[in-house]
Order: structure tokens, then sequence, then C-alpha cells
């Protein structure tokens, strides 16, 4: 598997995982309206008068305020801990469709970044990762859970593989340690391009 973040080598997760995946489509900045049913509405013949007409149950559209929470409640600081080390890698989603990969080291802010784009109205919820515009982005998805933990699917998500259908065993797991999308100061920026 070809690795985009060599500095991140020693770090399971951010070597392996994020090779695949990091970065979101906010599509709802784009002030696109999407009808949800045809703009003329059938009419239905009339039923005879001994048999009930069956009332049908609209299944829900999303709507842009459904889509904005979605967009909301990503932005921020997400971490996880990699379980064969100490070593916790940060992904910090901002509301510009900038998504950093912070790294581990403490001492020195190290950051990669990313463009991303989520589609909240697929199930599951698709997160888009840009990693340059050379290669292909990087398909994956996402979720929340009942916790309010997210759920990513990093593992087999490289650069041109097709969008996984449903989460893995193996997916990770962040918890939303802040609302900043202020990064450290004096972080220095790698090129996932290298």
């Amino acid at each position: 598997m070809p690795h985009i973040f060599p500095y991140f080598g020693k770090f399971v997760i951010a070597s392996t995982r994020l090779t695949s995946s990091v970065l979101i489509a906010l599509s709802m900045t784009l002030n696109t309206v999407v009808l949800a049913q045809p703009a003329k509405v059938p009419i239905p013949n009339p039923a005879p008068t001994n048999q009930a007409i069956p009332t049908p149950i609209p299944n829900p559209a999303p709507t842009e305020q459904s889509t904005n929470t979605i967009a909301q409640k990503l932005i921020g600081e997400w971490q996880t801990k990699d379980p064969s080390s100490p070593v916790t890698l940060t992904f910090m989603f901002s509301p510009d469709g900038k998504l950093y990969v912070l790294s581990p080291d403490t001492k020195t802010p190290v950051a990669v970044e990313f463009q991303y784009q989520i589609n909240p109205t697929a199930q599951p919820m698709h997160l888009t990762i840009i990693v340059s515009k050379e290669k292909q982005p990087v398909l994956t998805i996402f979720e929340f859970t009942a916790d309010g933990q997210l759920r990513l699917q990093l593992d087999n998500t490289d650069p041109g593989k097709p969008r996984p259908t449903a989460f893995s065993p193996t997916a990770t797991l962040f918890t939303k340690v802040s609302d900043t999308t202020k990064l450290p100061e004096n972080t220095k920026f790698i090129n996932p391009q290298l």
C-alpha cells in the first residue's frame, strides 16, 4: 500500500489508514436546490367507492437545515488513539472545507492540509477527501454514533478505490475534543504530494 504520509510512518493509524481517506465535500455550500418530487404531481384514478384509498407515507427528503446541522456537527477537532501505542491522531475539520491531520508529535505542531466534501443525504454519509489535484480523491463514509463519536471508514480507502458501502469492524472511532478550528501557533505544514 503506498504511503501518502511517510512522516507518520511510526504511527500505525496514520500510515495505514490515512493513506485512504481525508477529505469532505461541503455540498450544502453550493446553494443548489434539488426537487425531491416531480413538479407535476400525478392524479390517481378514482377508486371504487367500496375500497379505501391507502394514504402513502412520504419519505421525508433531507432539508437544507438538516444538511447544515451535519456539517456543523463535523466541524472541530476529533481524536482517536492508536490501540498499539500511546499515540493520539487528530483530525481538524474547518468550516471552509479544509481537513487538517495533525502530527502526534506535540513538541512541534505539524499538519497536513487536505480539502474535504460531504454528502449527508447518502446512507451511510459520504466523505470525499481531496489529496491533491494530481491524484484521485479518497472516497469514504462516516456517521455519528449514538454517543456522539465520529465513525470513519479509513481502511481500504486509497485514492482511486470505490467508496465503501458499509463500515468494517475496524472502522475508526474519533471523539470530539473541541469545536476549535484554529491550528496551534507555529504549525509546520507538510505537502501531501511529496
